[in-house]
């Protein structure tokens, strides 16, 4: 079967544009096949002040990520910050005037006001999150009798020096139920908005009761960044275009793929995932990777698919196999090595701690069942169903 041309990967690169807002009849928005010194730009996106962001487009077939230093010599004579590589199929962004971020994939194509709004951004650059101190009292001011505990701080700050001096994106942190996750994500938020660093956060969690608690947390230590929740704010779009902080669950965003048609890829700078071990699976993984923004992961029990698992010999042996791994293992995910999030405080750190103890240590019960312990015999659980023996397994019942 032939290659699909160039024009083809054109058709595609136009509809995704249109479905982003611009508009491919206005020069002022649009131009094609713009000649310069070092050769012809296939699209030069711009704005009100000027040109923006140069696209490059390859044929289906190839690998757009090839074109990024072609791109570069367009973009550098057009003196524009950004660069799109594309096929149609798949997108490149690349902020390449920033030298923090190579290009990366995307999944839908910015829009006009994502262009300008990262272009100021460019202009105005934010503060090292570290410039921002946290402390005890960080959070006083809004509730007095409130303390910022030690290892909340030292998760904040092992997130902000990565982010700082290593311009790590992708943060998980492995923390025990009980602990505090809320409210450190609300100093973490706050330190990240008064920095600069993000101007709108989203918050995902899996129930809407957890939704409505976190509201509540975040009205009280994050008031005037105006937090919602998305269910019921996106029936007011100015209410949810007006705020910086916006709640969601991962149902409300997945319902018709409804993100996709509400957001752009760029209109969040920071998303924070809550039980993120739920949230890399299927659709809602399809969620979470839609929004180009630094990302970080909160759970008590991420899932561990690489620990112990040589790799270079599952890919040899089974690649499937691995794949599978690699796409449910919540370290892998967050850019962590297998076993080790970016900052972990379990419940035995939290029983032994100094200035704590913040959690009771558990009693464990081993408590079998006689129906789970016939279950787990070879024969099974026999039971008589419609006047007929049935045997269940363990796996049956579990």
């Amino acid at each position: 079967m032939p290659h699909a041309p160039e024009a083809f990967s054109r058709i595609l690169i136009d509809k995704a544009l249109e479905f982003s807002g611009w508009n491919l009849l206005d020069p002022r928005q649009l131009r094609f096949e713009l000649n310069g010194v070092t050769g012809r730009s296939d699209y030069v996106l711009s704005g009100k002040r000027g040109p923006l962001c140069v696209l490059e487009a390859k044929r289906e077939d190839l690998d757009p990520y090839e074109a990024k230093e072609q791109a570069r010599g367009y973009a550098e004579n057009l003196n524009v910050p950004f660069i799109i590589l594309s096929n149609g199929r798949e997108h490149w962004f690349w902020n390449y005037t920033r030298n923090d971020r190579d290009a990366y994939r995307i999944e839908r194509l910015p829009s006009l006001a994502d262009l300008e709004r990262l272009q100021l951004k460019n202009l105005q650059p934010p503060r090292p999150l570290m410039s921002e101190l946290v402390k005890s009292d960080y959070l006083k001011n809004f509730k007095p009798d409130l303390s910022v505990h030690r290892y909340q701080i030292e998760a904040i700050d092992t997130l902000s020096r990565q982010f700082d001096e290593k311009s790590v994106r992708k943060f998980l942190l492995e923390m025990a139920t009980g602990t505090g996750k809320t409210l450190l994500c609300a100093a973490l938020i706050r330190r990240f908005l008064t920095t600069r660093n993000a101007e709108r956060v989203l918050f995902i969690v899996d129930r809407i009761e957890l939704a409505k608690q976190t509201l509540e947390e975040f009205s009280i230590y994050l008031a005037e960044y105006k937090p919602v929740l998305y269910k019921t704010a996106r029936r007011r779009p100015g209410e949810l275009l007006g705020s910086s902080v916006v709640v969601a669950t991962l149902q409300s965003l997945m319902v018709d793929r409804r993100y996709r048609e509400e957001f752009t890829p760029f209109h969040f700078d920071l998303v924070v995932n809550d039980e993120a071990h739920r949230s890399i699976y299927g659709d809602a993984r399809e969620v979470v990777q839609f929004f180009q923004a630094t990302r970080v992961g909160l759970t008590a029990t991420p899932k561990a698919y690489l620990k112990n698992v040589n790799i270079e010999e599952l890919q040899q042996e089974n690649p499937k196999a691995l794949e599978a791994r690699l796409l449910r293992d919540t370290y892998n995910y967050f850019g962590c090595e297998p076993g080790f999030p970016t900052f972990r405080y379990d419940i035995l750190d939290a029983v032994k701690d100094p200035e704590g103890p913040f959690l009771c240590l558990p009693k464990i019960f081993d408590l079998r069942s006689d129906i789970t312990t016939k279950a787990l015999d070879e024969s099974g659980w026999a039971v008589v169903i419609n006047e007929q023996e049935e045997n269940f397994k363990i796996k049956d019942l579990e």
